[in-house]
């Protein structure tokens, strides 16, 4: 029985599949416990500061990168490896016009006081190494290099926080904002190179002559338009209530609230995890047939309703205590707050059923009303709210946008699943209708 065990362990495909859950779960855990080590070691001033910057990094994140490698996964897959360093030269060439634009924008927010001249050399580091980095890993999924891929995020967002976390603790003078952020930047550095060794194997040497051909950077840019604007959706439900909170409630505020919601992306980020693992499923059931269709619709949501309860009621039970075993009563005098934002979280969760089942039936309009659809409610609603609750209103318009979007996405999704339809060959893969990576605590 044993040595029946070691032999299904030491195949290839279970051997990555297990490495790759591991190196996902250490990377969860880490933004986990960097919520703790913020709220431990930082005011609450702080917290909301670093709040902001993962707000605005989020949305310069999205401006550079434009969801552009929605057009190079549908180019890369089939293509030959020179075909491939093309591909990767032209998304290179979009990737430094856009910095160039994006980085005066930014400089503007600088000087305008936006952003504290001490933290904005790391902030401008921390966008580009975020940005490289992230590409890389999205080259590395294309290409079949999974555990490589998920190494490259570990060491991005992940591995940093533990050696920072070490360093916090023996040394006082390094808790500051100042630290988190040149670690930050440090886990990128390593993970851009990292994932340059790993591409290494591509015959980069055949691009001497080569130049970007503008023709196919403009095809993807229309690609990918419809993959920006839902991600800028659901950037908006994430993010647009902290830029309301400090607004109109204050920083120390906005830093308790910040606390809270960075455990609740590292939810959402588990959840889409799971998700991901769904998503062939669901687009092969998509191709063979309706019945196939509605039964991995069927099997991805219970699991998926197994997981966003377990998680919720878990980290109800368990976030009082926690807060007490650390001493943290400025934010466990307000983890009511949290309490209100689970059900949005669950509702979230959720809504990766819906949205998938779109996206296989490539009803990328549908995606993208209802995302721009939720991502408005959010906005007006914080804005209505936020000032009349404080962070309570936040949590409740995050909610209120999470079942939006849910029972939106739902009831086109089931109108798609009873639909007498398809075109043969509609599952081309050009894109991920949400991406957890672009989430940041």
């Amino acid at each position: 029985m044993r040595a029946r065990l070691t032999d299904f362990l030491k195949r290839p495909a279970v051997a990555s599949a297990i490495s790759v859950l591991v190196l996902r779960g250490l990377t969860l855990a880490s933004r986990f416990l960097l919520s703790l080590l913020l709220a431990r070691m930082l005011s609450p001033e702080a917290v909301g500061q670093y709040g902001l910057l993962t707000a605005a990094l989020a949305f310069a994140l999205l401006a550079i990168g434009l969801e552009f490698y929605s057009y190079t996964l549908r180019e890369m897959v089939p293509a030959t490896p020179a075909r491939r360093t093309r591909i990767i030269a032209d998304q290179i060439t979009l990737g430094v016009a856009v910095l160039l634009v994006v980085g005066v924008l930014v400089l503007a927010v600088i000087l305008a006081g936006l952003v504290p001249s001490r933290l904005a050399p790391w902030f401008m580091l921390i966008l580009v190494t975020e940005h490289i980095s992230l590409e890389a890993t999205r080259i590395l999924i294309i290409t079949g290099r999974l555990v490589r891929a998920y190494v490259g995020v570990f060491l991005r967002g992940g591995i940093w926080v533990y050696a920072m976390a070490v360093l916090m603790f023996m040394t006082s003078s390094t808790r500051t904002l100042e630290t988190v952020l040149i670690w930050w930047a440090m886990g990128g550095i390593l993970s851009i190179a990292f994932s340059a060794i790993s591409l290494s194997d591509l015959p980069w040497r055949e691009l001497r002559d080569y130049r970007p051909d503008w023709s196919a950077i403009f095809v993807g840019l229309r690609t990918a338009r419809p993959f920006m604007l839902t991600a800028a959706g659901a950037l908006i439900i994430s993010y647009v209530d902290r830029f309301v909170i400090d607004r109109f409630v204050g920083r120390e505020a906005l830093g308790i609230y910040t606390f809270y919601s960075t455990i609740s992306i590292g939810l959402l980020s588990l959840g889409a995890s799971v998700s991901h693992q769904f998503l062939p499923k669901v687009i092969a059931g998509y191709a063979a047939s309706a019945e196939a269709y509605r039964a991995a619709l069927r099997s991805f949501f219970w699991s998926l309703l197994g997981l966003a309860l377990g998680t919720s009621i878990i980290s109800a039970l368990t976030m009082g205590p926690m807060l007490g075993v650390l001493g943290l009563p400025a934010y466990g005098s307000d983890i009511s707050v949290f309490y209100a934002m689970l059900p949005g979280v669950f509702l979230r969760i959720l809504a990766d059923v819906p949205s998938y089942a779109l996206y296989a039936a490539r009803s990328d309009n549908y995606l993208l009303l209802c995302n721009l659809g939720a991502a408005l409610i959010s906005t007006l609603l914080n804005i209505l709210l936020v000032p009349i609750f404080g962070i309570y209103g936040a949590a409740l318009a995050g909610g209120v946008a999470s079942a939006v979007l849910l029972f939106s996405l739902a009831f086109l999704a089931v109108r798609k699943v009873h639909e007498d339809r398809r075109e043969p060959g509609a599952t081309a893969s050009v894109g991920l209708p949400t991406d957890p990576d672009m989430l940041y605590p």
